[in-house]
């Protein structure tokens, strides 16, 4: 349920109540920016969301059952259920609640911005854009309030307090990344609101002016230039460096052996004091916080990023995310977001930037050997060519192959059989989570000295399937034409 943010602050615990300053002016300008690769992003959506808010009352919750507000009174709150909307949308979900009870804690009124006037809301100027003037778009919704107050230890003499609350979204599809640029540029705002004591009969204006400066965004950045060339003149083109690990769009990390990232954009030019920058692994179906891990409590915490870079942690260049929180086979998706927090008198920039990427977790065989092998074997003991069990097959073909390179009882047993007019057929299951880092190669021979690799138009051979879960091939012609000698080899890369 959307509530009067800053208005009406819900962080504080249920028996302390959190004050704040009463005239509050938010800008904020959001982009969303997926990474596909190490020179490239597509943009997922955004909006530009414009909020004023005067006067201030604190909400309190019922410690009976934790509720905040639709209570009747009840003296066994922790202030008491002490206020009485009378008129407006207290919690800004778009319905009025006249005749709701709310528990709040010492309201301040409005005393410069004159509530329920949307239509006298007006951007008054902007630094030169498309974006479209006078109004600049804005669909201002009034979620201003007045409540009633104090009706536990004083219900007859009461006192109605009006708060004052417009806000304005003008959102950007993932398609509008062009336009979403061209609107909202660098430079001064400036709102005029209808001061205090205004009517449509008597208007007067309140201005309020809030600065906006550029952001970093997601490689190529608004120039459209290439990495080689450096991007736009500021450098506010954010990439991830670990340029090796792409592939189709994902990284690829193999977690028992380096899980770290690292990313160029932010410096000293486009980081600014009050900058801060968050981070998280979501899963990818959910998008549900799987890192920092989240501690039991109760009531539970909330699922929230980790703060990795401000003014007292410094401008991180990267992350390592360390040993044992994953391994091979997840599928995440890793966030960014940086978010600006520039005051301008009462009014504050509140922008932010959300980098997003897909990462596969996989299965190497150099993560496998760390698993497999005893500490203090020998180095060539352990090489991918090297046959530890003596079984006759290598360490890397039984990784590909799914044994064990340490029992030479376990043993890989790829076996052709005969399907159709005798036509030869084989079949391999592949190890689940390679990746790209490992391929599977079928080759076949005529005296099983020769041999050749199958590809697609060959000659003699089908590829069935080739796929992340199987190889499979069948000969054109039948098994004493084409002899059924094949195996697999296998290549790391």
């Amino acid at each position: 349920m959307a509530l009067l943010a800053g208005a009406f602050s819900l962080t504080a615990t249920l028996a302390q109540a959190q004050f704040l300053s009463t005239l509050d002016l938010t800008f904020r300008d959001t982009k969303a920016f997926k990474l596909i690769g190490p020179s490239d992003s597509e943009y997922q959506g955004g909006e530009l969301f414009v909020r004023v808010f005067d006067g201030n009352a604190s909400v309190l919750g019922c410690a009976a059952n934790f509720d905040i507000f639709y209570t009747p009174p009840n003296i066994f709150c922790p202030s008491g259920t002490t206020g009485l909307v009378t008129q407006g949308d207290f919690d800004g979900d778009g319905v009025r609640d006249t005749g709701v009870y709310v528990s709040v804690s010492q309201p301040i009124p409005a005393r410069s911005i004159q509530p329920f006037l949307t239509q006298a809301v007006e951007l008054f100027s902007a630094p030169p854009s498309s974006l479209p003037r006078p109004l600049g778009g804005f669909n201002w919704s009034d979620n201003s309030t007045v409540i009633f107050y104090d009706l536990i230890n004083d219900p007859v003499n009461g006192i109605g307090y009006e708060l004052t609350d417009f806000e304005s979204t003008r959102p950007y599809l993932p398609t509008e990344l062009e336009r979403h640029r061209n609107e909202i540029v660098p430079g001064t705002y400036i709102f005029k609101f209808p001061a205090l004591g205004s009517d449509e009969e008597n208007p007067a204006n309140f201005f309020m002016s809030v600065s906006h400066r550029e952001m970093v965004e997601a490689v190529p950045g608004p120039g459209g230039r290439s990495v080689d060339s450096g991007g736009i003149d500021v450098g506010n083109d954010f990439r991830v460096t670990n340029d090796d690990r792409w592939n189709n769009g994902v990284m690829e990390f193999d977690p028992r052996i380096s899980f770290n990232f690292q990313w160029e954009g932010f410096n000293q030019s486009t980081f600014l004091g009050n900058d801060r920058l968050f981070f998280s692994v979501r899963n990818r179906a959910t998008r549900k916080i799987v890192f920092p891990p989240i501690p039991d409590a109760i009531p539970p915490n909330p699922e929230l990023p980790q703060l990795i870079g401000s003014r007292d942690l410094g401008i991180p260049r990267g992350y390592d995310l360390g040993p044992d929180f994953f391994g091979p086979g997840q599928e995440l998706l890793v966030e960014i977001e940086f978010v600006r927090n520039s005051s301008t008198g009462s009014a504050v920039d509140r922008s932010s930037r959300t980098y997003q990427w897909d990462i596969d977790l996989i299965d190497t065989y150099p993560g496998f050997v760390g698993e497999t092998f005893s500490a203090g074997t020998l180095d060539e003991l352990l090489e991918p060519d090297a046959d530890f069990d003596g079984d006759g097959y290598t360490n890397l073909e039984e990784f590909g192959l799914q044994t064990s390179p340490t029992d030479p009882a376990s043993v890989p047993n790829p076996t052709p059989v005969l399907i159709g007019n005798d036509q030869c057929y084989l079949e391999i299951a592949k190890r689940p989570a390679v990746g790209s880092r490992l391929d599977y190669i079928m080759q076949y021979s005529s005296d099983q000295e020769n041999w050749t690799t199958i590809e697609q138009g060959d000659p003699n051979w089908f590829i069935v399937f080739n796929n992340d879960e199987r190889i499979s091939v069948l000969s054109r012609a039948a098994y004493n034409v084409n002899p059924c000698f094949l195996r697999v080899q296998f290549e790391q890369n």
